[in-house]
């Protein structure tokens, strides 16, 4: 009798915690360690479903999204289908345990673990790469980037700055973030947006000079720097979005520095080591944005150049020497435009 209720007390004991330590497959709790002044359960619970929501569809080969039960922006959902139609990803850990930033707009959570799945691609350079999630202040979720690294991230961050500059800086990383995922995603009207209407884009090739000598059968190298206006860029790049069926771009290096003239402190030089790849090409070099803060609710990029960061495709590889790379001393500055 006493083993029958032994037994008896067993089963139910089992019974009653199963729930606790069964989850769905693919499931993901997301939990934050520092929620001082933000909407804890929110948060959670709309992170948590997402990740878990995009995990379900990429374990199940889906073609889309649902997020019809998700507390999301009509922004959000179209920003993420947009990326989901060019590269799938899950998030790599069922239990996902970060601080919760507070933003000029609302709150951040960062450092999401994410395995990278590009469409069309046979193999993934870098299938590892992290996620933010920024939220309105009601927890709502109001967008989702690829991120810049962590490291990055605190480096550029980490100087004792002004308010204004801290602020600034937060938010040329968030427009990283979001200039980087517009590639992924093939977003063309992000970047209209944040080109002004007068932005001078330089793109550098590497091109094989004659040999000076008719018997040196060996050229030499040189980088050949072609100006574009913006309409000219954003129309080329039209047509390197339909020709490809992935764009990844990663960011490895930043720096970002502001103008050292107090009569343009709205102006600030952001040099990134960029990685590009594509289903049809991909290059290795460095990419200079020059950002106007003048509208601080509206930055606009006014210079963008790329210059390739080796200037000879043999095994020598010689890079561009750092003196070469743009930065914003390379530029004049008229603070009227």
């Amino acid at each position: 009798m006493r083993h029958s209720i032994l037994q008896t007390a067993t089963i139910l004991f089992h019974l009653i915690l199963l729930p606790c330590f069964i989850r769905a497959e693919g499931s993901v709790r997301l939990t934050l360690k520092d929620t001082s002044s933000a909407p804890k359960q929110a948060i959670e619970q709309n992170a948590s479903a997402l990740l878990s929501q995009i995990n379900q569809a990429f374990d199940a080969k889906q073609s889309g999204l649902d997020l019809k039960e998700i507390d999301i922006t009509d922004k959000a959902k179209e920003s993420l289908a947009s990326l989901w139609a060019n590269v799938h990803f899950k998030c790599d850990d069922s239990d996902v345990i970060q601080d919760c930033l507070t933003t000029s707009s609302g709150f951040q959570v960062r450092q999401i673990p994410l395995l990278i799945e590009p469409q069309g691609a046979t193999t993934a350079d870098d299938s590892y790469q992290e996620a933010v999630i920024n939220f309105e202040p009601s927890g709502q979720i109001s967008s989702f980037y690829f991120t810049i690294g962590t490291n990055l991230y605190s480096k550029v961050m980490s100087s004792k700055k002004e308010v204004t500059d801290i602020r600034r800086r937060m938010q040329i990383l968030d427009y990283v973030e979001h200039f980087r995922t517009a590639y992924n995603q093939k977003d063309i009207n992000f970047l209209e947006q944040v080109f002004s209407d007068d932005a001078l884009i330089i793109v550098g090739k590497v091109v094989k000079t004659q040999p000076a000598d008719i018997n040196n059968f060996v050229g030499q190298t040189k980088v050949e720097f072609i100006k574009r206006t913006k309409q000219e860029y954003l129309n080329n790049l039209k047509k390197t979005f339909v020709a490809n069926k992935f764009i990844n771009v990663k960011f490895d290096e930043i720096k970002v520095v502001r103008h050292p003239n107090p009569a343009k402190k709205d102006f600030y030089g952001v040099t990134l080591h960029q990685l590009y790849s594509s289903s049809t090409y991909s290059d290795d070099g460095y990419l200079f944005l020059l950002w106007d803060f003048k509208e601080e609710d509206s930055p606009k990029i006014h210079v963008r150049t790329w210059q390739p960061k080796y200037t000879d495709n043999s095994k020598s590889q010689i890079a561009t020497p750092e003196d070469k790379i743009f930065t914003i001393s390379d530029f004049e500055i008229d603070i009227d435009i």
